[in-house]
């Protein structure tokens, strides 16, 4: 019996003889289509010497096409490589180590591709292992072992057998290996000693570049970079998905416009899903993905009380280890989503299958939902049963938690019939909320009204009690409130303010913090800056009692700019700095939240002459500006984009930022931004002798009046100050230069009295060219001394440096006539001197002002004079300037004289330098 027993033994565990199909021992060929991983390459290159590499990811990610990049890159090194490619069925023990020992064998040889061998199958695990570690003795030199797809192991004795062979390798040999999903193997201790390497379905998500090139390889070329910036947002770096989509534009390119529109149920991804994913899982692993796949987010608990299961957590692991298409969303894996294609796949064969029972899972998804807080999907579980009543009923009770979470809940009531929506006033007026924030005002306008008329209906049949209607009418103010703050009219803003501080007490933190907000915002405003620092706390005291910081960045976009009037700069960059932090852990870095915050920082750091810190900023943010806030942040980004390419010399995309700036403003009837940019405009444009255009937008823009139409009165505004600003260049370029220093005299007194200290620098500098070019050097230098004294503590630097050689040649001027040691508004003045380039005077003596450096201009020079003051300034002749200009020697001579006359000089020689110490030319 014994003998019996042991011969069947033997005969159990004797090795088989084998044929193998040899071009499973190089890399299939399939994948030379496939676009280059250089990135995952080299870093795999610089990692080679780890014992270990691994790569996981679900189908179709480019997992054979980089090891195949890499066995390629290493033999082309002079490495010895290996490469086993596993099917199904190549998991019991004699097929695989049959199958390892002629890869090992076959090592530096070549390989018959279309031929077979015959191998020795071992079925014993001990004997399989000792006959592979036998075949790597010898040469020690490095060993790649390349093993393709190795989740067809999963559960059997070869991936035992693999697993003792990774223990008990030598240190030559190296393994390369690729997965659908978690490895089958146990490599965790490795991982802990730092002898793996992990490349995942993040790392293998193809970039834009990538992309572009897989698609020209595949013969699809010229797709628009917008539409190929949607399809990658739907495939999410997806390889195999392009493929697909490529082989469908090759068939009917036209599809290129809609690839935004692809979803898992087209046919080129459904079959892909259904044939290679779904259809190879078992039963119970189907059941669990379809009446999953109505979720947005897996949690455990949820997919429990949804399938009935009570292992979830491990199904969802399980699941992830197979390569099905789930992310986790968090370094614990206890939350996944599907990839977006793959559940809209399974969601179309769960309503195939069983429409009904897919309406009852949504139902118990949306109940549950609500019982883990996540009220967004639970209304979008019970809109996917068009129960759009029950839908509007959640945003109603879950109205604030809802919108002040997420920032498109305005899109989830646009998504209802407008019939059920208007029953709920109160979501309604959350809606208004947020589309003010995104300056959709005529939108705005009319669900206002529509409220009004809804809250009037409600009142009169008695539909709510009185408490109720009191607080929905008070929310309402708020909306129209915000309506002028975010519209950017002060006017009423400061009353209604007070009122609703007054009389709506019980407001929750959010819209109370906003009433102090609004009132800053009126206040800043009008000049009012004594009481900013007290709003501030008082907003503050509100939004910390948040439980997000969201609130924090619009208060700071407001608050930011009264600093800056008012001259804290430290305190200003001090808060946006922090604000700024907040804001990028909330929305990511390059979006429109901290982009509120970032341009308003860049003016600061612009206004100290940090421009380096500056330009990053706007670089990295000036295009997300214009989607959320205020008028302030526009105005901030694109005014000092413009001046930073003037001090670069781009003149012309300089004008690109202001006629952005004027589109912007007449699109949305930001009044103050197009005068702000109109009076940036008209500055440069009278510094590169256009006059005569000056003169012409005065005229189209209604700004050849009296100056008493913009001089400063009670009740005053920025916007009316950016008026006056526009007024002045005008006055300046028709030659009215004493009504133009009258009128920035009365708004430096009314400036300086309210302690706006950014905006009274902005009319001293005026002041003290206008009194420069009337021939006044002293009250120019006084001008100047002033302004010099105001903005050396704030340190306001490119309010001077911005103004060019006029101001330079003042400076030097001043210092050379009266320059104290130890005196700070000298020691500021010879740091501007020295940034500007110029040449800090020695000597103390008073600098002799020639008759001709202290006259006046007597009258504007108009475009033609100043384009031959132009050539002249560069040593062109009269006979050349003549025959640029297609005129006569004669009539050259003729306007020169008409030049000197004008700017006080006598030889041509002192004009051109004259004109640019009156700041004529640049």
């Amino acid at each position: 019996m014994r003998t019996s027993m042991n011969s069947l033994f033997q005969t159990q565990h004797a090795p088989l003889q084998l044929s193998l199909i040899a071009s499973k021992l190089c890399p299939f060929t399939a994948c030379n289509s496939l676009v280059p991983f250089p990135r995952l390459l080299k870093r795999m290159m610089e990692s080679s010497t780890i014992p270990m590499a691994l790569v996981q990811a679900p189908p179709g990610y480019g997992k054979t096409g980089l090891l195949k990049q890499y066995y390629q890159q290493l033999k082309q090194d002079g490495a010895r490589t290996a490469w086993l490619s596993l099917e199904d069925g190549d998991g019991d023990l004699p097929h695989f180590s049959a199958y390892l020992k002629a890869t090992l064998e076959l090592v530096g040889q070549p390989i018959p591709v279309n031929g077979l061998l015959t191998r020795v199958g071992e079925t014993s695990l001990s004997k399989a292992l000792t006959a592979l570690l036998e075949l790597l003795q010898g040469d020690q030199s490095p060993i790649y072992l390349f093993i393709d797809d190795v989740h067809h192991l999963a559960g059997s004795d070869a991936v035992r057998c693999l697993s003792m062979l990774i223990e008990r390798a030598p240190p030559h040999l190296h393994f390369v290996l690729s997965f659908r999903g978690e490895p089958c193997l146990s490599v965790a201790r490795q991982r802990m000693q730092g002898l793996v390497s992990d490349i995942n379905v993040r790392e293998l998500r193809l970039g834009h570049e990538e992309a572009l090139c897989l698609l020209n390889h595949l013969g699809v070329e010229s797709v628009p970079e917008e539409q190929l910036r949607q399809l990658q947002n739907r495939l999410e770096g997806w390889a195999g998905g392009l493929v697909l989509v490529a082989l469908l534009l090759r068939h009917d390119p036209d599809q290129v416009y809609n690839l935004a529109n692809f979803s898992g149920e087209r046919r080129q991804f459904s079959e892909f899903f259904l044939q290679d994913v779904l259809s190879r899982q078992p039963q119970d692993i189907r059941e669990f993905l379809l009446h999953t796949s109505i979720l947005d987010r897996l949690d455990a608990d949820v997919c429990n009380a949804l399938t009935g299961r009570l292992d979830s957590q491990a199904r969802l692991r399980d699941c992830e280890s197979r390569g099905l298409f789930l992310m986790a969303m968090d370094e614990e894996q206890k939350s996944y989503r599907y990839h977006p294609l793959f559940a809209e796949f399974l969601k179309r064969e769960l309503r195939q299958t069983n429409e009904k029972l897919m309406l009852q899972l949504h139902m118990v998804a949306s109940e549950l939902l609500i019982q883990t807080g996540d009220y967004v999907g639970a209304f979008n579980q019970a809109f996917a049963t068009k129960d759009y009543l029950r839908a509007a009923e959640i945003i109603d009770t879950y109205n604030v938690e809802i919108f002040s979470s997420y920032v498109n809940a305005w899109a989830l009531v646009d998504r209802l019939p407008e019939d059920i929506a208007m029953r709920f006033p109160a979501i309604i007026l959350s809606q208004i909320w947020q589309l003010e924030v995104r300056w959709q005002f005529e939108t705005c306008r009319t669900l206002l009204e529509k409220a009004r008329l809804r809250l009037n209906q409600i009142e009169r049949d008695h539909l709510l009690p009185r408490e109720r209607i009191q607080t929905l009418r008070n929310e309402w103010l708020h909306r129209e409130l915000m309506l002028g703050m975010m519209g950017d009219d002060p006017s009423t803003i400061q009353s209604q303010a007070q009122y609703l501080q007054a009389n709506y007490s019980d407001a929750a933190p959010l819209v109370k913090g906003s009433f102090y907000t609004a009132e800053l915002y009126a206040r800043r405003e009008h000049y009012q800056l004594d009481e900013v620092e007290r709003l501030n706390t008082l907003s503050m005291e509100c939004l910390n009692r948040l439980p997000h910081e969201a609130a924090h960045v619009f208060h700071n976009a407001v608050l930011a700019p009264a600093r800056l009037l008012a001259g804290r700069t430290h305190a200003a960059i001090q808060a946006l700095t922090i604000a700024l932090r907040s804001a990028v852990n909330i929305s990511g870095h390059g979006s429109p939240l901290p982009a509120m915050l970032a341009v308003h920082l860049a003016k600061v750091h612009y206004e100290r002459d940090e421009l380096q810190q500056a330009r990053v900023l706007l670089e990295q943010y000036l295009h997300q500006a214009t989607y959320i806030g205020f008028v302030d942040q526009a105005i901030a980004g694109w005014l000092t984009c413009a001046r930073i390419s003037m001090f670069d010399g781009d003149k012309a995309n300089a004008f690109r930022m202001l006629d952005e700036a004027d589109v912007f403003a007449n699109e949305h009837g930001f009044e103050r931004l197009r005068l702000f940019s109109l009076a940036e405009r008209m500055k440069w444009l009278l510094r590169q002798g256009e006059v005569d255009e000056v003169i012409r937008l005065g005229r189209k823009n209604k700004l050849r009046g009296p100056a008493s139409d913009v001089a400063p009165q009670k009740g005053v505004s920025t916007r009316d100050e950016a008026r006056a600003l526009c007024w002045v260049r005008v006055a300046q370029a028709e030659d009215r230069l004493p009504e133009a220093l009258n009128l920035a005299k009365l708004w430096h007194r009314h400036l300086e009295a309210a302690n706006a200290i950014r905006s009274a620098l902005r009319w001293s500098v005026i002041i003290a060219h206008l009194a420069l070019l009337t021939g006044d050097q002293r009250a120019a230098q006084r001008a100047l001394r002033r302004a010099l004294f105001q903005a050396a503590p704030c340190g306001f630097i490119r309010v001077f440096l911005d103004e060019g050689e006029w101001l330079v040649r003042l400076l030097r001027d001043q210092l050379q006539a009266a320059k104290l040691d130890g005196e700070p508004v000298d020691a500021f003045a010879s740091d501007l001197l020295e940034r500007a380039g110029g040449e800090i005077p020695t000597s103390q003596a008073q600098a002799a002002v020639s008759p001709e450096q202290g006259s006046a201009i007597f009258g504007a020079l108009n475009s033609r004079e100043l384009d031959i003051l132009e050539m002249v300034s560069i040593g062109m002749l009269n006979r050349e300037i003549g025959i640029k200009l297609g005129m006569t020697e004669g009539s050259i001579k003729w306007y020169l004289q008409q030049i000197y006359d004008k700017i006080g000089v006598r030889r041509r020689s002192q004009a051109a330098e004259r004109a640019r110490q009156l700041g004529i030319l640049r």
